[in-house]
């Protein structure tokens, strides 16, 4: 009978044991469920964001180029004010040089002097040489006068063969005279075609003079608006410095409206779909990466391209303004980051990034369960950086396990 007893006594302690057992185990399972990180299923917009790089330009940028001069093509930069300086309007930013120019030009000032001195060398001459036919041709009407007075004056005293040889000497006296003047007439001609040819020689040596002079005064870049200096690029992509040539329609240098900046962009060829004029976006330099300035998309490049022979990545160019650009921080070349908002403004219900799985290209998440966690598909529609929307297989306010 003792030993029934203490065998049932047994029975008991050992179920009462298990049962404690199950206890805290179930105990343990219900906080560790409770310890397990989770989120919540939102209803929101979901912030979607396109990644990008750019450059700072001046949407208002005065560029000096070297001047176009006859016969030149390639000019060497003598001189540059500071890169960064400010000018004033008139201020002397760049010189070019002038050494052929200035060759060019004595060679055709001494020409225009040679011609000056042709010209008032002819008219002398031409002067002493109309005179003398004039002379001549006086000479020649008093002789025809003396000869033809002679020959009408004869009578029958004169004999037959005297005054045959007086109307002989008339009319040699007349022909003398006529050559004379065709001789007078053809002098004055010929004077005033060298006069005329010496003119227009004149009027070209002045005129090729007054463009050297201009080109001479041209390679000389003055600022045509206060602001700041900026370095233009030769074909490599380096800054132009002094002793460089550069050549027509160059960039020497620019001077840029550091109140109108806006941002010059590439994207890639697969974002171009949700790319849009007007869409909002956000800045930051390179410079001062702690500051963020917003702006707009104002312009979409229509030509697709690789973006270097090196990364045949192909992209698209795009433009946006700056709404409040700093004209103390920013300049012209900065580096920057873009983010472009492309959220699409309904509302739906959202998850973070963190709380969705893939298994074989299905997505699903985990929700807590009693003993275990529940595993349910999901359908994803757009995704964001931190969230993703969901569009079937949770509802608003779902807790949902995170890993």
């Amino acid at each position: 009978m003792k030993h029934r007893i203490k065998a049932v006594s047994a029975s008991v302690i050992n179920r009462a044991s298990i049962v404690s057992s199950l206890t805290l185990l179930a105990i343990f399972l219900l906080t560790a469920c409770n310890n397990a990180p989770v989120t919540s299923v939102e209803k929101g917009i979901l912030s979607q964001s396109i990644e990008a790089t750019g450059e700072l330009v001046s949407a208002d940028t005065v560029s000096l180029m070297p001047p176009v001069i006859r016969r030149v093509w390639q000019y060497q930069v003598k001189q540059l004010a500071p890169e960064g300086a400010e000018v004033k309007q008139g201020d002397l930013v760049a010189q070019l040089d002038t050494s052929e120019l200035t060759q060019r030009l004595s060679v055709k000032a001494a020409k225009l002097e040679a011609t000056l001195q042709d010209i008032e060398t002819s008219k002398l001459r031409n002067a002493q040489k109309l005179e003398e036919l004039r002379l001549s041709l006086a000479e020649a009407k008093m002789n025809l006068e003396k000869a033809d007075r002679k020959y009408k004056l004869s009578d029958e005293t004169v004999a037959a063969i005297e005054k045959v040889k007086y109307q002989k000497d008339a009319e040699i006296a007349k022909d003398k005279l006529m050559l004379t003047e065709q001789k007078l007439a053809l002098e004055a001609r010929s004077a005033k075609q060298r006069l005329a040819m010496l003119t227009g020689d004149r009027q070209k040596f002045t005129a090729e003079v007054g463009q050297l002079k201009r080109g001479i005064d041209s390679l000389t870049l003055l600022a045509p608006r206060p602001g700041m200096v900026v370095y233009g690029n030769d074909s490599k992509g380096n800054k132009i410095k002094e002793g460089q040539s550069v050549f027509m329609g160059d960039a020497v240098l620019s001077i840029p409206d550091l109140s109108n900046m806006q941002v010059n962009m590439t994207i890639p060829e697969v974002e171009a779909s949700r790319v849009k004029i007007g869409q909002v976006l956000k800045i930051t330099l390179d410079a001062d990466p702690g500051r963020v300035f917003t702006g707009k998309i104002i312009e979409l490049g229509a030509v697709f391209r690789n973006k270097s022979q090196d990364v045949p990545l192909v992209i698209f160019d795009a433009v946006a303004s700056i709404d409040k650009p700093d004209t103390e921080l920013m300049r012209p070349g900065m580096t920057a980051k873009i983010s472009i908002d492309i959220a699409n403004e309904e509302e739906t219900l959202l998850l973070s990034v963190d709380a969705v799985h893939y298994d074989a290209g299905q997505a699903f998440v985990l929700t807590p369960g009693l003993f275990s966690d529940k595993r349910l598909p999901v359908t994803i529609g757009a995704m964001g950086k931190d969230q993703v929307s969901i569009t079937s297989g949770l509802a608003f306010d779902q807790e949902v396990l995170l890993p």
